[in-house]
């Protein structure tokens, strides 16, 4: 698990990072992105988030997709993409 991977992780527990508040914004020495995914009508089937660096939003760092998992009952993050 990576560094960057494991800040999100602990923001999204301790509340840090509120993946329901929608759109572009500064998050520490980052420039993040929130989407609503969804699949079916009204239905918001999770978040994805967009990392980039912070100057000028040029270098893509990761996306990661917060998504529900009914049978845990808990919040999964994947990751989709990483810089490495």
């Amino acid at each position: 698990m990576s560094f960057l991977q494991t800040k999100i992780l602990t923001a999204l527990k301790t509340n840090k990072l509120n993946p329901t508040k929608l759109g572009e914004r500064k998050w520490y020495d980052y420039f993040i992105s929130v989407d609503e995914l969804v699949w079916a009508r009204n239905f918001v089937d999770g978040y994805c988030i967009d990392i980039y660096s912070n100057e000028y939003k040029t270098e893509h760092l990761a996306t990661y997709t917060l998504a529900y998992d009914i049978f845990k009952n808990e919040n999964v993050l994947k990751v989709n993409y990483e810089k490495e």
